[in-house]
């Protein structure tokens, strides 16, 4: 399971450096866009769960 980076986009949750320009069925064609606060922390809180899981 991949969990995303806590800034990778608000849409496909791919980071900015690897952004470019990608398509979504939600968002149709977009450039990296900033995730939201509750993404931010949803992510972060995910990926202490798989850290913790892990060891």
């Amino acid at each position: 399971m991949t969990i995303s980076a806590p800034s990778a986009c608000r849409y496909c949750a791919i980071g900015r450096r690897e952004h470019a320009q990608r398509w979504t069925a939600a968002a149709g064609w977009h450039q990296w866009t900033p995730p939201t606060q509750q993404q931010i922390k949803d992510r972060m809180l995910a990926r202490r769960r798989a850290r913790s899981a892990r060891g």
